[in-house]
């Protein structure tokens, strides 16, 4: 018995002598285990974004190994889509696989429609095949023999009445910044520059119309005009959508004259129809604005007309010196045509979309995705990271409510009155990419209320 007790606890002994082992072993990371002496890896920082990018809805890297699709998959959907009209309005689809580049739905997709502010997409990706979209806009004054100043501008329309913001794209740049650095120049070298007593402003940028002339006046409301130079995009202050100034440029140059008042600089201001030769003025102060990229996605963004229209002349005067609206929607189709883009039915009156007499079929929308899907080059791809998110940003902010997979959408909207239409890009829960285009059109009821059904539509693609 005592040899019994004695061979138990010698056995317990060798047990925990040689769990202790193995426990120091592992600590020491000799062995397999969880234990260890060395301190938790920590991660750098996180680098400072915005609360919402692409990123979190586009894979950082798309999946090969996917379940098999095929076409069949999306007439459910796509039937769905039509039962909405009972048979009052037209709708169209279009959907690619954008793996393989298969057309999995062709839902009307040559039939020429209205494509409303998805034509912003050719818009954008036009402006980033012909600017650099690093580029800033310059807005200048320039002190002549005289002393009378000159006010010049680039293109920005996107100015601060007041101090400029740096993290801001519309206020990056600010009149109050051009009126403190004017002073600043004028009282460093008194007495040996003239007094200045006049400011002349020269607001011209672009050949032709300021303002697309044919719209009705209850769509002209939405756009405002092209100009050297502007505040908050020419917009009139107040709560919502406001209307436009007719002329955005009279309106900088009184409010730049009264943030020189108060640094004691006291000018009148004229109105000159002519270009101001930089070379023969001193120049006394320079803002500049967000990049042409920040723009662009701005305007994506909140699908603004005015800053579609603007970047878009000035994306065919770069390319072709043509600053017309008709020379900025040759200068889209030719684009389009250059990258082998359908173009069959295709009728651009605009770059906003806001004319109700543009066509386009949903399949050379989905085509334009398809480039910048494609694109090799990283300031066209960037589109693709510049769309609103479901639920999330932009005009998709409130769109996709109760919908699990929102964010899986990244899309430009398109709103008339007679359409409505969804264009972008969808991240499956599979892993799949799908570019697609959708929309209601010739609505004569209304167009507002068929937004859900193409919402619908959108979220059974996501479930693929």
């Amino acid at each position: 018995m005592r040899k019994r007790t004695l061979t138990a606890i010698l056995g317990m002994f060798i047990v925990f002598a040689g769990l202790g082992g193995y426990v120091i072993a592992d600590i020491n990371d000799l062995v397999p285990g969880f234990l260890t002496k060395e301190r938790p890896p920590i991660a750098a920082n996180v680098p400072a974004r915005e609360s919402v990018q692409a990123a979190d809805a586009f894979p950082a890297r798309m999946k090969l190994e996917l379940p098999p699709i095929a076409a069949s998959d999306f007439q459910a959907p796509w039937k769905s889509l039509q039962q909405t009209t009972e048979g009052q309005y037209e709708v169209g689809a279009y959907v690619i696989d954008a793996l393989t580049g298969n057309v999995l739905l062709d839902g009307n997709g040559s039939t020429p429609m209205v494509p409303a502010s998805t034509m912003k997409l050719l818009a954008a990706y036009t402006i980033m095949k012909s600017l650099d979209p690093t580029q800033h806009l310059a807005t200048e004054i320039f002190q002549d023999s005289d002393g009378e100043l000159h006010l010049v501008g680039h293109g920005d329309l996107m100015l601060a009445e007041g101090a400029g913001e740096p993290d801001s794209i519309n206020g990056r740049a600010g009149l109050e910044d051009l009126a403190s650095a004017v002073a600043r120049q004028l009282n460093t070298h008194e007495g040996d520059m003239p007094t200045p007593t006049r400011l002349i402003y020269h607001p011209g940028i672009f050949a032709g119309e300021t303002r697309e002339s044919v719209l009705p006046e209850e769509l002209q409301r939405w756009v405002g005009h092209v100009s050297a130079f502007a505040i908050d995009r020419g917009e009139m202050p107040g709560p919502g959508y406001q209307p436009f100034y007719d002329d955005p440029g009279a309106v900088v140059a009184k409010a730049l004259a009264q943030r020189l008042e108060e640094h004691g600089i006291t000018v009148d201001t004229e109105l000159s129809d002519d270009s101001y030769d930089t070379g023969e003025g001193h120049l006394l102060a320079r803002v500049k604005s967000a990049t042409v990229d920040e723009i662009t996605r701005y305007m994506l963004l909140h699908s603004d007309n005015t800053l579609a229209e603007h970047l878009c002349r000035m994306a065919s005067e770069e390319a072709t010196s043509d600053s017309t609206l008709a020379g900025a929607t040759s200068h889209v189709a030719n684009v389009l045509a250059e990258a082998g883009i359908y173009a069959d039915g295709m009728d651009i009156r605009d770059c906003s979309g806001l004319n109700e007499e543009n066509y386009l079929t949903p399949r050379t929308t989905a085509e334009t995705l398809e480039a910048i899907w494609n694109s090799q080059d990283p300031r066209v791809r960037q589109i693709m990271r510049d769309l609103p998110i479901g639920l999330f940003s932009g005009t998709l902010n409130d769109r996709f409510v109760n919908q699990p997979n929102a964010a899986r959408v990244q899309a430009k909207t398109g709103s008339l009155d007679e359409t409505s239409a969804l264009a972008g890009y969808i991240t499956t829960e599979s892993g799949r990419v799908l570019i697609f285009q959708a929309q209601t059109h010739a609505v004569k009821t209304n167009a507002w209320f068929t937004r859900g059904d193409l919402e619908q539509f959108a979220a059974a693609l996501t479930q693929k």
